[in-house]
């Protein structure tokens, strides 16, 4: 009798995406086998507003949640905007806040860390660090497993479904040549930095995240975990690329420039180095087919200007894990299963995706008084379903 394979699911990459779906799949009593090439905790480039109806929702559903707040980032219920050369904000409702009420930015070295260690209690789910994928299986067409090389050590792994969430270069994505549906050229580049000592706009605890559009160029603020807030800026190519040849001074002068936010800046503690996310272009892959499923970035990617990264990768593993639950559990075939979660997805991301990428071109499009901010960009979007 030929034996079943190793495995339900083997999932390349154990960040947001593949960590949520590792949890979810491995709650509901499926073999799990979540990997990632890198070791945690471990910082990652990353948008950094998570809105409450969409992925502060999804730390609820996996039960983190209370872990989360206990790193300390301020619940977000305000959106502060700074016109131009006016030192005080209008203030609005954070965007998409959901039954919670609140989004938050937090971290993506001791988030990730977090929903690691949390897909590792559930039950089935074996967690392996410092491990690539370095070529997939197949039988008939399909695939089948993936081959795992770690430090001194080669491993085959049988799998009825291969997930890859292993990110914007993603192997997976590439190994199995997916379609594009979708593709828009890079419009922007962002810097951002971590301070500390940072106060909400009038003084006191942050409550809220700030944007600060001027002409084609967006700055932001989000007031994180551990005392510590992001400061960020969005800029078209030609300022990404004047802004990369100083990028420390003329990263500082564009925020200082902006009355609404230089006083707090100049009075707060820089927290490592000036990061910066290069131009890269938007994508919307075809996420599924037969043995395997891509989620997160490894299947859509949109500027990060719009700060719906965390928001779609979080949402959409849900969506695949109900897929998966369904076809693992003989209520569904994979072709149905897997196609409801392409369609989900789709329904979910494409216009956020094309708003983000029409928008990011110039950000003049937006009306200063009307919908200057990331979360802005989505704001009258409907919140992902269930959550």
């Amino acid at each position: 009798m030929k034996a079943g394979p190793d495995v339900d699911a083997l999932i390349i990459g154990a960040r947001v995406a593949g960590a949520t779906l590792a949890t979810l799949l491995g709650e509901a009593g499926h073999r799990v086998l979540l990997v990632d090439r890198g070791t945690f905790p471990s910082p990652t480039l990353s948008t950094h507003y998570f809105r409450g109806g969409r992925a502060v929702g999804v730390l609820q559903r996996l039960g983190v949640l209370d872990e989360v707040l206990s790193l300390g980032p301020p619940p977000l219920v305000h959106n502060y905007t700074h016109a131009f050369g006016d030192e005080q904000p209008t203030v609005s409702p954070a965007t998409a806040p959901g039954e919670i009420g609140y989004g938050l930015s937090v971290r993506r070295a001791p988030l990730d860390h977090l929903l690691l260690r949390r897909a590792g209690r559930a039950p089935g789910v074996e967690v392996l660090e410092a491990t690539r994928a370095v070529e997939l299986l197949w039988d008939e067409g399909r695939v089948v497993g993936a081959v795992l090389k770690t430090p001194g050590c080669e491993r085959r792994v049988s799998a009825r479904i291969v997930v890859g969430a292993d990110g914007r270069q993603s192997f997976v994505a590439r190994a199995v040549d997916a379609c594009v549906e979708e593709w828009d050229p890079a419009a922007r580049g962002i810097y951002y930095q971590y301070v500390s000592g940072w106060t909400a706009p009038g003084g006191g605890t942050p409550d809220g995240a700030e944007f600060a559009r001027v002409d084609d160029e967006m700055g932001y603020v989000f007031p994180s975990d551990g005392g510590t807030t992001c400061i960020a800026l969005s800029a078209n190519l030609a300022d990404y690329a004047w802004l990369r040849r100083a990028r420390e001074e003329r990263f500082l002068d564009r925020i200082m420039a902006r009355p609404g936010l230089a006083p707090r800046l100049a009075a707060a503690e820089p927290v490592g180095p000036l990061l910066g996310c290069g131009p890269e272009g938007n994508y919307v892959r075809v996420p599924r087919g037969p043995g395997w499923a891509l989620v997160g970035d490894a299947g859509l990617h949109q500027d990060p200007w719009s700060g719906h990264g965390i928001d779609c990768a979080t949402v959409h593993a849900t969506f695949l894990a109900e897929a998966l639950i369904e076809w693992l559990g003989g209520r569904a075939s994979e072709t149905e299963a897997l196609s409801a979660y392409h369609r989900r997805r789709n329904e979910q991301a494409l216009e956020i995706y094309r708003r983000t990428v029409t928008l990011g071109r110039d950000l003049r499009q937006l009306a200063q008084d009307a919908a200057p901010s990331s979360a802005a960009a989505a704001a009258t979007l409907p919140s992902a379903p269930g959550h």
